[in-house]
């Protein structure tokens, strides 16, 4: 008989983690829980809306080469190459909101990205960092 042996679970460690993020006093959210500053129902609302309109993740059809197709061609488009269709799940803001409604509220500054994107490229743009961008594989790419 095989023994598994459990991992210790990390959840125990988000309260302390939260109370760093929000006690942050460089943080335009002060210490606000997410709904608080702009991402209540309205925010969920205009952005399933938005997904339905861009489905797909602009900086991955930007490394495909495929930012000039529409939604229906990218679908064929990747079903031809045999790669993953390129599914966004965050509306990201193109220019940090920093907590202006003008700005957080104005759709010509949103853009949609898989959570990969968002969490890397998209946090280092917000901190004014750069990073290496990478294939689908995984491997450096030349701009």
């Amino acid at each position: 008989m095989v023994r598994l042996q459990t991992l210790p679970s990390r959840l125990s460690k988000l309260p302390a983690k939260r109370q760093q993020v929000q006690g942050n006093p460089d943080s335009w959210r002060g210490g606000k829980t997410s709904a608080q500053p702009g991402y209540g129902y309205k925010w969920q609302q205009a952005r399933a809306g938005y997904l339905r309109k861009h489905p797909h993740c602009v900086m991955c059809l930007a490394g495909l080469g495929m930012t000039d197709l529409q939604p229906a061609e990218v679908i064929v488009e990747c079903a031809r190459r045999g790669v993953a269709e390129p599914l966004a799940t965050v509306v990201d803001h193109s220019t940090p909101h920093r907590g202006d409604p003008v700005i957080f509220w104005d759709q010509s500054r949103w853009q949609a990205l898989c959570a990969r994107h968002h969490d890397s490229d998209a946090q280092l743009r917000d901190k004014g960092s750069q990073r290496q961008a990478t294939g689908f594989d995984g491997w450096p790419v030349e701009d």
